[in-house]
């Protein structure tokens, strides 16, 4: 039944920017900057408060991933100086990183105690219980912010000048929802809320995140071929220092990512809780693939649908193929299997058996957060967005399904309408 806040997207393939992002798209092209290993280090080294990081194995994967950008002939010059952007900022970010450590070594001796991980596609439901837990003050999560900008500059940490972070991503995030009005609609996660731990991976230019921002579906191949036990070490060894920073007792963690490396995630964090969230993969998609076109009109020219999907739904598959494959290494005890039936009919229960299961006492206290958050986040805040593969995409659902028929046959996930 539609509803007078329902949000129906017409534009995916033809988009009609608003005049801000008009503004934005004519400076992008007038705006001189180089998408190479060269122009990025340079600006990086003009840019950085410390002495740049420079190791020949992150050069050798930013050089394999500028390649692989290079050969996306559909990505605008708006998705390539954003790229620029990125790669330049986590490039400066990873030497605050390395200087940190030299300048405390005592760092690596910091404990990731007993983590609490959530591995789930995106559009299960992962942000929101994530959010929950996250109202848990005993916890340590990472917020918008500090995902994008994790280690203060030297002068910040030594108090001669106010640390800059959250107020530059304030503006970013800002300048985002101008561009994208209806992108909080599907993806509602403001500067102080909390996010993924698979930015942090970006300073060792190891992410699925690397695949979102261009159709490089070879490289996104061989990145699930490849092991990741060593980046998975790195995100262990980045968890240290912003838990020196900012100490906590245990971290809140979740990706999409990690069910694709589920024995890389549990021989790093052997004592950690994992949660998974299962929801209809067609739903999932449905949701997932309007989210990222509508997105997409920022950063690709011309929008072309169908490899926007092919992209998608190989990236979709490689994560739950993992899942399914490696199943039996989630550790026996520690690990809660979530349904988004479930979840959406008893939130409370279902946080109820996830603390039971981490060995968190749930407390008056963390139910009442949780609930407050419930009642100041009700679904749909934004506007509920229409998803409609068949009219939007002119794809069969029923064909979708062959694609995840591995999934469904091992985990009994219930099939939905639109829009639950």
């Amino acid at each position: 039944m539609s509803r007078p806040d329902d949000i129906r997207l017409r534009d995916l393939a033809r988009p009609e920017h608003s005049a801000h992002a008009k503004t934005i798209l004519r400076a992008i092209d007038e705006l001189p900057f180089e998408l190479s290993r060269t122009a990025i280090v340079e600006a990086a080294r003009a840019e950085c408060d410390v002495p740049l990081y420079e190791e020949a194995g992150l050069f050798d994967r930013m050089d394999e991933y500028l390649e692989a950008v290079e050969a996306d002939v559909g990505l605008a010059r708006m998705g390539r100086f954003g790229i620029y952007n990125s790669l330049k900022r986590y490039l400066i970010q990873r030497s605050r990183l390395e200087a940190l450590y030299r300048e405390h070594p005592e760092i690596d001796d910091v404990e990731i105690d007993r983590p609490l991980i959530i591995a789930g596609l995106p559009r299960s439901g992962t942000t929101h219980l994530l959010n929950l837990i996250g109202t848990d003050t005993r916890l340590r999560s990472l917020s918008w912010w500090e995902s994008q900008q994790p280690i203060p500059s030297v002068r910040a940490r030594a108090g001669e000048v106010p640390d800059d972070r959250r107020a530059n991503e304030e503006l970013a995030l800002g300048q985002r929802h101008l561009m994208l009005p209806l992108f909080r609609s599907m993806y509602d996660v403001g500067n102080d809320d909390i996010h993924e731990e698979v930015d942090l991976q970006h300073l060792n230019l190891s992410t699925l995140l690397m695949a979102s921002t261009a159709h490089v579906t070879d490289w996104m191949r061989r990145y699930f071929e490849r092991d990741q036990r060593p980046h998975y070490a790195f995100l262990k060894r980045t968890l240290k220092a912003l838990q020196w920073l900012s100490p906590r007792d245990r971290w809140v963690l979740k990706s999409p990512q990690h069910l694709a490396f589920i024995p890389a995630l549990t021989e790093t964090f052997q004592d950690a809780t994992i949660v998974v969230t299962h929801r209809d993969p067609v739903s999932v998609f449905a949701s997932w693939i309007t989210m990222i076109c509508y997105a997409e009109r920022m950063l690709r020219d011309p929008i072309r649908l169908d490899e926007s999907v092919a992209h998608a739904g190989a990236l979709q598959r490689h994560l739950l193929d993992g899942l399914v494959r490696d199943r039996a290494a989630l550790p026996e005890g520690r690990t809660e299997h979530v349904y988004f039936h479930d979840f959406m009919a008893d939130d409370l229960g279902t946080l109820e058996r996830i603390y039971d299961r981490a060995g968190l006492d749930w407390t008056g206290g963390t139910a009442e957060s949780m609930r407050n958050y419930i009642e100041t986040h009700p679904r749909g805040r934004h506007g509920r967005m229409i998803y409609d593969l068949k009219g939007d995409f002119g794809i069969d659902p029923e064909g979708v399904y062959d694609s995840f028929e591995a999934y469904m046959r091992v985990f009994p996930v219930e099939r939905e309408g639109t829009n639950r």
